[in-house]
Formats: C-alpha cells, sequence, structure tokens
C-alpha cells in the first residue's frame, strides 16, 4: 500500500510538472493567435517541414490569422514587410543564433541554424551560415574587402574559362538536338568556377558532365536536412550530432540515399586545407617573389583565408578554416546554380520579357562572349529587372529566417499584449516578450502586393522599372521598397558573403547565355518545386532542349 502511495504521488507531481510547463509555454504567448497544436509542441511545424514546403501552410495561416502568427511554444511568423526593418535591421539587435540560456523561456536553448553545423570526426564542424552575430563580425572584419567588387574582378578569369566550357557544352547539345537538364549544367558550371576560385583547381566536371568529385548531392542535402530539423534544434543536435552514434548513423544514410558522405567532402576538404597550409608556410617568401615579379598573379580564396588567419587568429582560426571555405563553397553552389536556372526558365515562360532584354543587350552594343567589366559599365536595368524578379519569385530558400527577440530581462505580455520590453509587431499590434523567436518565409513576403503591386505571383521584370509618366521620386521610393523587402542576398548584418561573386556571374552568364542560344522548356505548364525547402532542379521542369541563335 505505501509503496502504491508512493508511487501515485510520484506520477501526480510528474503529471503536475509536466502540466505545469505545458501551461506556462501557452500562456507565454496565448495572446497571439495560431495552431492549437502548434502552441505546445515544436513537432507540428516539424511534421510539415519534414513531409514538404512550409509556404502554403504559412499563407494560410496568414490569410486566417493577420500577420503575426504563433508556429511554434516559443516562435511567431510574420508576413509585415514594414517589419523586417524591426527584426533585421544590423543594429536592431535581434540574434541570429540563440544565447544558451534565457530566463523568459527556460525551455530552448538551441538555435534553429545548429542543423547546418557539420559532424566530422566526433565534432561538430561550424559554417558561415550558422555562426553567432559577434563571431560573423570579427570573420568580415578580418576578411577586410575581399568580397567588395572591385577585388573580385582578379576572378573573372576563372568565370571566363569556366562559361567558354559551358557555352562549348552547350553547342554540343544543340548539335545533338536531345533534351538535356539545364539545371544540372549549371550546377556543373557553378562547381568548377567554385572550385577554381577558392582553390585554383579544375576538376572538370563540365567537361565530363558529371559530378567528378561528388559533392553536388552533398550541398543540397545539407540545406535540406537543415530545413527538415528547423523546428526541433534540440533533437537534431541528440541524434545527428551524438559522438556516440551520429557518424555510424550519417554514413549509413549516405549508403542508403547512394549518395557521398558529408564526411568524405569534409574530410577531403580538410586534407587540402592541410597540404596548402604547409606549401603556404615553406613557399611564403618565394610566393611573395613571385607576386612581385607576376603582376597578373592573384591568390585564391583559400589563400585569403589563411591571410586572414595569420593576421587575425581569434576571428579566423587554423582549425575553422576547412569549414569555413567548405561552407563558402557550398551555399554558392546551389544559390546561384538555382538563380541562373530560374532565370532562364522564367524568360523561356514569358518570350516578350526574353526579346525584350535581347533588344537591350544588342543596344548597348556589347560582343559576345560579353565581360564583366562591359556589362557592368553599361546601362542595362532590364537585364538587372529580370535578376531581381526571379530571385523574388523564387527564393533560394522556403523556411523562416529566425531571430531572438533581444532584452534578457522583459516578462511575458499579458492577455493584452501590455509588456514594456517586448518588441511590437504588424505596426504595434503585437508585442513580442524578449526571448521568442520570431521569422519571415521569403516566399510569403515576396508576394505582398502592397509593396509589389498587382500579380505579385507572375514574373514581371517592368515592375522594377520606372512606370510611364510616373514622376521620378515616387518610382525610386517604389524601388526601394522593393529592394528593402527582398529576401534573396539575407538581411542586415547577416547578408550575404558572396554576393558580389554571384552578381558577377550572372551579369556574365546570362547574357552570353540569353544572347547565344534559344531554350526551349520540355514541359512549359510544370512549375518551379521545392523539396525540403530548397529548390529542387531534379523536380523542377529544367529539362530544355537548346539551339544556337543566328546573330547578324
Amino acid at each position: 500500500m505505501a509503496s502504491f502511495l508512493v508511487f501515485a504521488v510520484a506520477m501526480g507531481l510528474a503529471a503536475s510538472y509536466l502540466l505545469t510547463r505545458l501551461h506556462r509555454r501557452y500562456q507565454r504567448l496565448r495572446h497571439i493567435k495560431g495552431p492549437i497544436l502548434a502552441a505546445f509542441t515544436d513537432l507540428w511545424r516539424a511534421r510539415i517541414q519534414f513531409f514538404g514546403p512550409i509556404q502554403p501552410t504559412l499563407l494560410d495561416l496568414h490569410n486566417k490569422y493577420g500577420p503575426v502568427v504563433r508556429v511554434g511554444p516559443n516562435t511567431v511568423s510574420f508576413s509585415d514587410p514594414a517589419d523586417m526593418a524591426t527584426v533585421f535591421s544590423a543594429r536592431s539587435g535581434f540574434a541570429k543564433v540563440r544565447l544558451p540560456f534565457h530566463r523568459a523561456c527556460l525551455w530552448i536553448q538551441a538555435e534553429s541554424y545548429g542543423g547546418l553545423r557539420a559532424f566530422v570526426g566526433g565534432k561538430s564542424v561550424g559554417s558561415i551560415l550558422d555562426m553567432g552575430d559577434d563571431e560573423n563580425r570579427a570573420v568580415r572584419r578580418a576578411m577586410g574587402n575581399t568580397f567588395v567588387t572591385k577585388n573580385l574582378l582578379c576572378y573573372e578569369d576563372d568565370v571566363d574559362a569556366t562559361l567558354a566550357t559551358l557555352l562549348q557544352t552547350l553547342r554540343r547539345r544543340a548539335a545533338a538536338g536531345t533534351p538535356f537538364d539545364l539545371f544540372q549544367l549549371l550546377q556543373l558550371f557553378q562547381l568548377d568556377f567554385l572550385l577554381r576560385m577558392a582553390f585554383s583547381e579544375d576538376p572538370g566536371h563540365l567537361r565530363h558532365e558529371r559530378d567528378v568529385i561528388g559533392i553536388a548531392k552533398v550541398t543540397h542535402r545539407r540545406v535540406a536536412h537543415w530545413y527538415a530539423w528547423q523546428p526541433v534544434p534540440a533533437l537534431e543536435r541528440f541524434v545527428f550530432q551524438n559522438p556516440l552514434w551520429s557518424e555510424r548513423l550519417l554514413a549509413l544514410l549516405s549508403l542508403l540515399r547512394r549518395t557521398p558522405s558529408l564526411t568524405r567532402w569534409h574530410t577531403e576538404g580538410a586534407a587540402r586545407v592541410a597540404a596548402r597550409q604547409q606549401q603556404h608556410q615553406q613557399k611564403q617568401e618565394k610566393q611573395q617573389l613571385d607576386e612581385e615579379e607576376d603582376p597578373s598573379h592573384r591568390p585564391d580564396l583559400l589563400a585569403r583565408f589563411f591571410a586572414a588567419s595569420a593576421a587575425h587568429p581569434s576571428a579566423i582560426r587554423p582549425a575553422s578554416l576547412t569549414g569555413l571555405v567548405n561552407s563558402t563553397i557550398s551555399a554558392g553552389a546551389d544559390t546561384t546554380t538555382s538563380t541562373l536556372a530560374t532565370i532562364i526558365y522564367c524568360l523561356a515562360q514569358a518570350p516578350a520579357a526574353l526579346a525584350q532584354l535581347r533588344a537591350e543587350l544588342a543596344a548597348a552594343g556589347l560582343t559576345f562572349p560579353a565581360g564583366y567589366a562591359a556589362v557592368d559599365a553599361t546601362a542595362l536595368p532590364y537585364l538587372d529587372a529580370v535578376i531581381k524578379e526571379a530571385m523574388r519569385l523564387f527564393p533560394n530558400f522556403a523556411m523562416l529566417f529566425e531571430r531572438v527577440v533581444p532584452d534578457d530581462h522583459g516578462h511575458p505580455a499579458d492577455h493584452e499584449g501590455a509588456c514594456p520590453a517586448c518588441c511590437r509587431l504588424a505596426n504595434g499590434k503585437v508585442a513580442v516578450p524578449p526571448g521568442t523567436v520570431v521569422g519571415c518565409a521569403p516566399l510569403v513576403v515576396h508576394r505582398d502586393e502592397a509593396v509589389f503591386g498587382e500579380h505579385a505571383d507572375a514574373f514581371r521584370p517592368e515592375r522594377w522599372l520606372p512606370k510611364p509618366g510616373e514622376p521620378a521620386d515616387a518610382a525610386r521610393d517604389r524601388i526601394v521598397a522593393m529592394e528593402r523587402t527582398t529576401m534573396a542576398w539575407g538581411l542586415g548584418s547577416r547578408t550575404c558573403l558572396g554576393r558580389h561573386v554571384a552578381e558577377m556571374e550572372m551579369k556574365k552568364v546570362v547574357p552570353n547565355l540569353v544572347s547565344v542560344f534559344d531554350f526551349e522548356l520540355c514541359n512549359p505548364k510544370a512549375e518551379m518545386k521545392f523539396e525540403m525547402g530548397v529548390l529542387d532542379g531534379e523536380l523542377s521542369p529544367t529539362m530544355v532542349t537548346v539551339s544556337e541563335r543566328v546573330i547578324s
């Protein structure tokens, strides 16, 4: 009898504790509407993201509940572009990575960007994307002006060499007259260029028309993994970053998927970095002499990271070099490929836009293949509009970009939303207490007709240009508002480090491709698709036939 009473009391206390925790979870954001299950568990959102894109669900929720919706016990989604400056501006104080302890929400102690970390050799290896804000700022300061446009022009020869191979490959495809996957071909182009820029290597993906070193699938699956596990980062860390079993689990998954493992990619990258580091130390004096004798010498990205690490060892630790360089390549491989593929896809779907772009390029008097200096120096507003519109309509990621409401000493809002320390969203109508994760999805805000005008779900590059009869000031303000709302390059202090590299690529590749070739979609009615939150070339209608144009 006594044992039963002890058991009953223990069970009662456990149940009371559990109910109290669940009640606190609900109470903290009870004034923000959303699905009832989302108020108690992040598994509600995890289920949706694991089995498909969350964009349709978010659009439905915002249509039903308004501009601020509760999508987790401590997570809200907002859709009002006016709130983006509050959350994402460089001086907002909203952290990208959660602090390890926060009194206002004790039950959440992991960061949603942790799923981007690789687990190799029993250790969790970070990347540029999952860095804390202070670490990110330190790395950017250490790298100095490495990624500004004028210093990136030294890599234009790498783009030119890779582009020449791409044009040759397309001419072979045109002569054959058979359909091929443009996304995959552009991905091989991107990998060749990135490895030239980063390591001065030419793996020959385009020449062989296949993934020679096996990293294309790795980069895609890394981001897809992040998307699937984003709502439950603590669970992801327990399963996939656990020294007891995670490496064996990842190896098994790689075998079942028949894809190269992340461990192999990181190990090869580490070996490459170690070899180059030794070479760098042994031949530093000779290299300096060579640079003085050869004005055309340009350091690759790895050499720039070495130099930055030597000058700022506390910001870029030698042990973190592999993760930084590999993540730079991984981040650029899928994103730029997807953008180039969607630009060609959109233009193939819009003959009038394609004709206008070609007319602009012809009027500029460019010769092909056109150099970046000529394209950048020439006023090509419609080319810029085409690139911006494709990136608006098909951003690379279909997930919440999350930040944490700052100020550690706040208290939960009451039932009317009164909270002196809270941030205010939806024109000040909704109070969000400190420690709450707030986020918005690009695919949601990019379709806001109040900012982007009518038919925001259609490809219309003209929206980025002044309208006939529109006053210059009004046109400028309208276009600036659209640019501030676009999340294609990230926002605030966390904008894409490789943005200027990607812009240089697009402004070289797109004019050359559309001026030299005609692309015809094999299935014009099919739509671009996201798989696990990532624009997926295998699922999207990028099968094309190509023919070479006769340029008079």
